[in-house]
């Protein structure tokens, strides 16, 4: 999931630019050199801008040979969609926001640890925007604006919104498939889960927790739609279930058989979660576009 860090500020997108080495002190030895801290640090963004494009490139490849899925996922979206991913991300935000001022620790993460803050999807924009001298597209900070930059960020973000479907369609079979007979508890630890494992994005602790209670969401939201797949008439016996199936014409899809409701479920809480990523980026975009033009 896409996260836009809400520690210490709702506003503050991805991580913050790398330290001006320049005007930091000299270390001692009275030679000049920088700090080996801070040379650690920017060697630390750079491995990570590489890995990130790397993974990226590699979730492109399978996205494209699942591109039927994403033109499902998207044909699905409604209205309704975007206005309860609209309200799910004012909640998540109040509780990353909350969590973070009444237990400051728990604004710390992986990233703190490195020496870095934010999202980690983000880090090839703001190596970019480092090595470049320009304000970053979304963090700004010193430095002009860069449209050669600016357009980059822009068809970056629009690249990345082009995986939402088959990554969150990869998240909800491994967090939401198999809740339908789960207890409280048991949706409550599955959504924990969910929400932690996103500290490996470099989020601080009160945004993965945040982004577990959008786990739990789509937890219900899966639920919902396994029960009501369940009542509804399906294809002749024997039809396959799977990735085939969930991007097969509706009939075909919600099916009586347990195997292609849950199918028809991870599809319905697909739709929702790829719903909130892209509403969460299409903000962002707004943002930069926006901070492009005013500059």
């Amino acid at each position: 999931m896409v996260w836009v860090v809400v520690a210490p500020s709702p506003c503050a997108v991805a991580a913050t630019p790398s330290p001006d080495l320049s005007t930091y002190p000299a270390a001692p030895g009275g030679n000049g050199s920088r700090p080996s801290h801070w040379a650690a640090v920017a060697a630390a963004r750079l491995l990570l801008a590489v890995l990130v494009t790397a993974v990226l490139v590699r979730a492109a490849r399978t996205a494209w040979l699942q591109r039927r899925l994403a033109l499902t996922v998207w044909g699905r979206i409604r209205p309704r969609h975007i206005a309860g991913s609209a309200a799910l991300a004012v909640v998540v935000v109040s509780v990353a926001v909350g969590l973070s001022v009444a237990v400051p620790a728990t604004g710390l993460g992986l990233g703190s640890v490195l020496g870095l803050t934010g999202n980690a999807v983000f880090a090839p924009i703001e190596e970019a925007a480092s090595r470049s001298g320009a304000a970053s597209p979304l963090t700004g900070g010193a430095g002009g604006v860069s449209w050669p930059l600016s357009a980059g960020t822009a068809a970056f973000l629009l690249l990345v919104a082009a995986l939402f479907p088959w990554l969150a369609y990869a998240e909800e079979r491994t967090f939401r498939m198999g809740l339908e007979h789960a207890g409280l508890l048991a949706q409550v630890r599955s959504a924990l889960r969910f929400g932690l494992v996103h500290l490996v994005m470099l989020i601080p602790v009160a945004a993965a927790l945040a982004i577990g209670v959008a786990g739990f969401a789509y937890g219900r939201i899966y639920r919902r739609a396994y029960f009501r797949a369940l009542q509804r008439p399906g294809p002749r016996p024997g039809a396959p279930a799977g990735p085939a199936t969930v991007i097969a014409p509706e009939a075909a899809v919600l099916a009586a058989s347990p195997t292609a409701a849950r199918e028809a479920a991870v599809l319905a809480a697909t739709v929702w979660h790829a719903t909130f990523n892209t509403l969460i980026v299409g903000v962002v975009l707004f943002i930069v576009l926006a901070g492009g033009l005013s500059a």
